[in-house]
């Protein structure tokens, strides 16, 4: 298992362009093309995932299955705990996909979950020497049987950097002021609102 830092940005569409230069500026490095993802979230029937989040609850994780371009699908649990953030990534068959979409997933902490809800997104992968950056945008939300429930307005931006990095030269390289963000919360908010 390994820690690492995670912090976001939120910037609005208009900025995307600017931050983009910024990039360019210091010399950033793409990684891979950018590519579409596919989010199904699990919790269990007291939203407890949903809530550990939102009250700051630590330890604390997110399960989800994931799914990019090339229709491979991953289970991923990303855990946050007082030691820093870290995420297991482990790929699936196509009928465990099915089975965890139809009847859920078991979990030792929170016991049964079910699909909840889906997180569809365009994502940008670059790097600037031990620093991931992403960039997400056009990140749509879905119930769980596909309705649409709305697009999110922001461009979310996440640097990604080793445990030990030194959080004044994160922050000298990328001045901007940070945010929480889940995409989690923001989309089972839109799908209790309906």
């Amino acid at each position: 298992m390994s820690f690492r830092i995670e912090e976001k940005i939120l910037i609005n569409k208009y900025q995307l362009s600017e931050f983009k230069e910024y990039l360019v500026s210091k010399g950033v490095e793409q990684l891979y093309n950018t590519r579409k993802i596919n989010n199904l979230y699990f919790d269990n029937t007291q939203f407890q995932m949903y809530n550990d989040s939102i009250e700051g609850c630590l330890p604390r994780k997110k399960i989800r299955l994931r799914n990019y371009t090339d229709q491979k699908s991953f289970l991923e649990i990303k855990i946050s705990s007082t030691e820093g953030r870290f995420k297991t990534s482990n790929e699936i068959s196509e009928e465990k996909t099915h089975h965890m979409k139809n009847v859920g997933f078991f979990d030792k902490d929170y016991g049964p979950c079910k699909a909840v809800l889906y997180v569809e997104y365009f994502r940008s992968y670059y790097k600037f020497n031990d620093i991931r950056i992403t960039i997400d945008k056009d990140i749509n939300y879905f119930s769980k049987d596909r309705k649409f429930l709305g697009i999110d307005r922001n461009q979310i931006i996440e640097l990604k950097a080793p445990i030990q990095k030194n959080l004044n030269e994160l922050l000298r390289d990328f001045p901007i002021p940070r945010s929480r963000f889940s995409k989690y919360t923001n989309g089972l908010e839109k799908l209790l609102e309906h």
